[in-house]
């Protein structure tokens, strides 16, 4: 019996028909109309479509998704866009009602919730700023953000620091995903096809912001393993004259006056090694948030600015593994897929002795420190996180006594333990919650003893082996939470509550003032902020913030701030901040006979000390225009309640002061970034004074500097990178002399490096050198602003030329 010829016919179209259909779809776009892509399928995979391109143009799609079958894909079109579909002949009709005046029903809202990531590794993107439908939107460290509004659809533009501003059209929905393309891009094969883009918003939506991210950090000068001070310093504001990376100075403020966070841990001390080893390990830096002054209510907990550190987030897709090295250092970071939506993140470092250290007797210095994080997120887009940050620096410094045989050393060890966990919860229509456990301890152990050389077995000598020992433990555990309501078209409105408990252990060994002194502290804390958008282009964001230590004779501190954006035209933006600080626990300054500064942590809830306070204005103007931005900022803090102690020859103390500090001056900052290439301009105007005594003249502050000049530019060209950056300082007061407006001497420096990238498969391999202080200028660092005694001594060396080549691989 013969098969009917309109039987095969129908099976072979049958069959076309299931080859068509089974096929497998890419989705690549960014804000395309859904017209020209359902037109791209037609092109691409011969699919027949039949459309109204008119109506569908209307809606603008951004994924980047792959579909089993067109099937899929087209569920996935009509659900974003509010299409209708179906299959007739062979051909997909796609249709869409058109809108009608009164769509939505009265009082109906609608949510826009979602992230905001990098769009080559799915990391998050902290403190990104959005305006949807007019209103500004700042993300929180995981990149989270909450809109409330009654339309269906609504414009975003999303910006951050190192990224292509995105312009785009989004549908509400809980679970938005918004990825920005990087403007430094880490392999060569990845192209950035415009640029046009990036004048389109100005990201620094804060006065006295400075943000900066790690695509930045590997192309500098220097240790990769002290990248977080290698590029803070080439910021305006922050200064670099003296190499004091161990507590960061900004815009003039004292030592101890600056807030350093690491995942919500407070960081006591942000250098070790002797001062060239970031206490943060920087393969496991995402994104850093520099906060000069003029801030609201809801970061930072001292009298000055603020170093915000993010750490990455981790990728719960695929796993990855770096490993850097120096002839003395090791770096290695892994990023582990242990689960669905969970990954292990584990830093860990070592620097032991150079080449010349080891040949004598003691090591000059050994340097360990291990950071994770473990990362998990859920079905509803909450997540949680625990990081973990510890490491251990020893450091030995033996000098010959003269005319004898004996060995003199300062020994250092110092140990820093820190944790936190964090939870975050976004709600369906009541916002997103933050809750998060810290726990921070640092100490510090400095002692001087000397070494007598008898034959192979040296003796110790105990006869000043604790007379100069010199021990401070300082310790802090909070529990905070905070709330954000969903932002609406005028205002958002966030609160938060914190519990912070405070210790510290002071034995100064021949100061008997402050031999064997523990000191606790409790402290309850809470604050409200709104940020109001008034009219297009005004922002205000109002905020109180109060403190109440627990303890016999409480005081309740109150702090209200308050800060207005004004942006005349998209590319240009005016900013002006006031506020009031507070400080709990800070460094007290100990001035002994050879006027040397010594600094321990000490509490200052008014039963120890009188709380110091701190006022803030500020006022900048910023703008941005295709490749070009700028920024000029004027500042003026002053502080009351300083506190300052002296000591005689015979180290008792003889005098203890409440004074007062005053900082203000002027930031410019230039900058052109084409492409891969960069370089900036800083300058900056300061003067620093003090008064301890109402009935004596002002003086220089010891970390009064008049003029900073900086340069800085990365290049790169195909698979090389080149960046340099030269630093001038006019100098710091002498320290015997504060009354004089003469300076030690001017500070300069210039750094250079270079580096070659490139891969084999999977592994991408960056060879790179670099050379610092070039021109080996005699330069000072100040010992007056360390942080544990050097008997007569008021100046030692800074950096000399510097010569380093490091090795990374990556897969």
């Amino acid at each position: 019996m013969k098969t009917p010829r309109s039987i095969i016919v129908l099976l072979i179209l049958s069959l076309l028909a299931y080859n068509s259909y089974a096929q497998q779809i890419n989705v690549h776009a960014e804000a395309e109309p859904l017209g020209e892509l359902l037109t791209s399928f037609h092109q691409n995979y011969n699919i027949q479509i039949s459309f109204n391109a008119q109506l569908l143009n209307e809606c603008l799609i951004t994924a980047n998704q792959h579909f089993e079958s067109p099937y899929e894909a087209f569920d996935y079109l009509a659900e974003v866009c509010g299409c209708n579909y179906k299959m007739l002949d062979g051909v997909f009709i796609v249709t869409k009602p058109r809108p009608r005046k009164s769509v939505y029903h009265k009082g109906e809202t609608y949510i826009y919730q979602g992230k905001i990531v990098d769009k080559m590794n799915q990391e998050k993107l902290p403190y990104a700023t959005i305006l949807i439908d007019k209103t500004s939107i700042t993300t929180d460290a995981d990149g989270n953000f909450t809109y409330q509004s009654d339309k269906r659809k609504a414009n975003l533009l999303a910006s951050h620091v190192g990224y292509f501003v995105l312009d785009t059209l989004i549908n509400a929905d809980r679970g938005l995903w918004i990825e920005l393309s990087p403007s430094i891009t880490e392999l060569q094969e990845i192209t950035v096809l415009s640029t046009k883009k990036i004048n389109l918003l100005n990201p620094e939506q804060k006065s006295g912001l400075s943000k900066l991210n790690n695509r930045q950090t590997p192309f500098l000068p220097g240790s990769n393993n002290n990248s977080l001070f290698s590029f803070l310093r080439l910021q305006p504001g922050v200064m670099a004259s003296g190499e004091q990376n161990n507590g960061y100075i900004l815009w003039g403020g004292q030592k101890g006056e600056t807030h350093i966070i690491f995942d919500g841990m407070t960081i006591f001390n942000t250098s070790n090694y002797n001062d060239r080893i970031g206490a943060i390990n920087p393969l496991m830096i995402k994104d850093i948030e520099v906060l000069k002054g003029g801030y609201n209510v809801d970061i930072g907990d001292r009298l000055g600015g603020v170093v915000n550190i993010t750490s990455k987030s981790g990728n719960t897709d695929t796993s990855t593994v770096e490993i850097m090295g120096t002839p003395t250092s090791f770096n290695g970071y892994l990023n582990l897929n242990v689960a669905p939506k969970s990954s292990v993140q584990v830093g860990i470092r070592f620097v032991g002795p150079d080449a010349i250290a080891s040949l004598t007797q003691f090591p000059t210095a050994m340097f360990i420190d291990a950071t994770t994080k473990y990362t998990h997120r859920f079905d509803d887009g909450a997540s949680f996180a625990f990081t973990t940050l510890a490491n251990v620096d020893i450091s030995r410094r033996p000098r010959n006594i003269p005319s004898t045989t004996s060995i003199k050393t300062e020994s250092r060890i110092s140990e820093l333990l820190a944790g936190s966990f964090s939870y975050i919860k976004p709600w369906k229509k009541l916002g997103r919650s933050n809750l998060r456990v810290a726990y921070s301890n640092f100490a510090t152990d400095f002692s001087i003893f000397s070494v007598q050389n008898n034959g192979n077995a040296p003796s110790i000598h105990l006869q000043r082996i604790y007379e100069q020992r010199f021990y401070n433990n300082v310790r802090e555990v909070s529990i905070k939470g905070d709330h954000s309501f969903p932002a609406l078209q005028y205002h958002q409105l966030s609160l938060g509550v914190n519990l912070t408990h405070n210790s510290s252990k002071i034995n100064h060994g021949i100061i008997e003032r402050f031999a064997d002194i523990e000191q606790y502290s409790n402290r309850f804390g809470f604050y409200l902020k709104d940020e109001l958008s008034l009219f297009k282009g005004l922002l205000i964001r109002l905020g109180i913030r109060a403190d109440l230590p627990l303890q016999n004779k409480t005081q309740l501190y109150i702090q209200p701030r308050i800060e207005a954006i004004f942006s005349p035209s998209n590319a240009w933006k005016i900013n002006l901040a006031h506020g009031v600080y507070n400080q709990f626990i800070t460094e007290t300054t100990l001035v002994d006979f050879y006027r040397n500064y010594t600094y321990h942590w000490s509490l200052t809830n008014g039963q120890y000390h009188t709380v110091p306070q701190a006022t803030h204005t500020v006022l900048g103007l910023s703008g941005r225009y295709q490749y070009w931005n700028c920024r000029v900022e004027g500042y003026y803090k002053r502080i009351k309640n300083t506190l300052q102690y002296w000591s005689n020859s015979n180290n008792k103390i003889i005098e203890t002061s409440f004074g007062k500090t005053y900082n203000y001056g002027l930031d410019v900052k230039l900058g052109a970034h084409y492409k891969n290439q960069q370089i900036w301009l800083a300058y900056t105007l300061s003067k620093s004074e003090v008064q301890f005594d109402k009935n004596k003249p002002i003086t220089r502050a010891p970390q009064d500097q008049r003029h900073e000049f900086k340069v800085a530019g990365m290049f790169n060209w195909k698979q090389f990178f080149l960046s340099a950056n030269y630093v001038y300082g006019s100098g710091f007061p002498n320290i015997h002399n504060l009354t004089s407006n003469k300076n030690i001497r001017p500070y300069s420096r210039l750094d250079v490096g270079g580096l070659y990238r490139f891969k084999v498969k999977e592994l991408s391999i960056d060879f790179g050198c670099s050379v610092l202080n070039v021109l080996n200028t005699y330069n000072i660092q100040y010992n007056n602003l360390a942080n544990f005694p050097k008997e007569g001594e008021q100046y030692i060396q800074a950096m000399p030329i510097n010569f380093t080549i490091f090795v990374h691989f990556k897969f």
